[in-house]
């Protein structure tokens, strides 16, 4: 009895110590990724892993693979993966240790639009814009719509073009309360269009030190008046000095990031569409 005993801790100790050695991943692989029941390409295919797919890593095997992606060398080796469903073997070189979140899908009449690993803090995934002109999307605390790749899906359309803006604002504080503005004046950029990968596939633009330093001096010049009618002319000051858009006392922040798609059908109509990614107040 006494040995029945033991055995049955050793084995609990064990499945503790196998679950423990797991390590999670998230599948990165945009078109999916083969799980096979061998650590080779020609294993048998047990599932197609869905894009950010978590799955539990087993082990490695030391067998390397080198693999040729839109002329990019991606290089890895084997491991042995759990799913739900399966064991089985997958490349590492197309898995994240960092969780991925799931594409949001936006589905208009001729096409389907997909947004890859963007958080938002309604965890809504999916948009329809098939009878309305614009939809919202509300980004989770800490994300942003920026580098983020679009993929066209079940294009019927002519020609796409997508362009990007930003609504900022620009505020300040000071110890004087009139002066003490959190929510001062908003601006939009001008609409640039977004960075084509492939044929099917763009990248959103990202907003760098040196556009924001560009949004200074254009907002300020812009309220110029009103910054001296309000706190006095030396207040223009603290805007010419800041080496960082963090300095005190002036904080500029992005409200709002917009998308427009300009859809040309084969009869050379046009609509546009609006994507409005709403930006959480840290």
């Amino acid at each position: 009895m006494n040995n029945l005993k033991q055995i049955l801790a050793i084995g609990m100790l064990l499945c503790v110590a196998l679950v423990t050695a797991q390590q999670n991943a998230y599948v990165a692989a945009e078109s999916g990724l083969s799980l096979r029941d061998q650590p080779d390409v020609n294993g048998k295919l047990l599932t197609k892993l869905a894009y950010a797919e978590a799955i539990g890593v087993i082990e490695t095997t030391d067998k390397k693979l080198v693999i040729l992606d839109g002329g990019k060398k991606v290089t890895g080796e084997w491991v042995k993966v759990e799913t739900r469903n399966h064991i089985g073997y997958v490349f590492n070189g197309y898995l994240s240790s960092t969780k991925i979140s799931k594409p949001i899908r936006l589905h208009l009449d001729q096409l389907d639009v997909e947004i890859k690993n963007l958080a938002t803090s309604d965890y809504k995934r999916t948009h329809s814009l098939k009878n309305q002109d614009s939809t919202t999307i509300n980004v989770d605390i800490g994300a942003s719509p920026e580098r983020k790749k679009i993929v066209l899906f079940d294009n019927d359309y002519k020609h796409v073009s997508i362009f990007q803006r930003y609504e900022n604002s620009i505020s300040f504080m000071s110890a004087d309360a009139q002066c003490d503005a959190k929510d001062w004046k908003h601006f939009d950029s001008e609409w640039k269009p977004l960075k084509q990968i492939t044929s099917n596939t763009f990248e959103t633009l990202a907003y760098t030190e040196n556009d924001w330093k560009t949004f200074i001096d254009t907002s300020v010049d812009a309220l110029k008046t009103e910054v001296i009618d309000q706190c006095g002319a030396e207040w223009l000051n603290y805007f010419k000095t800041i080496d960082n858009v963090k300095d005190r006392p002036v904080g500029v922040s992005t409200n709002r990031v917009f998308l427009k798609l300009i859809l040309t059908d084969f009869e050379d109509n046009i609509t546009e569409k609006i994507i409005e990614f709403d930006i959480p107040k840290c």
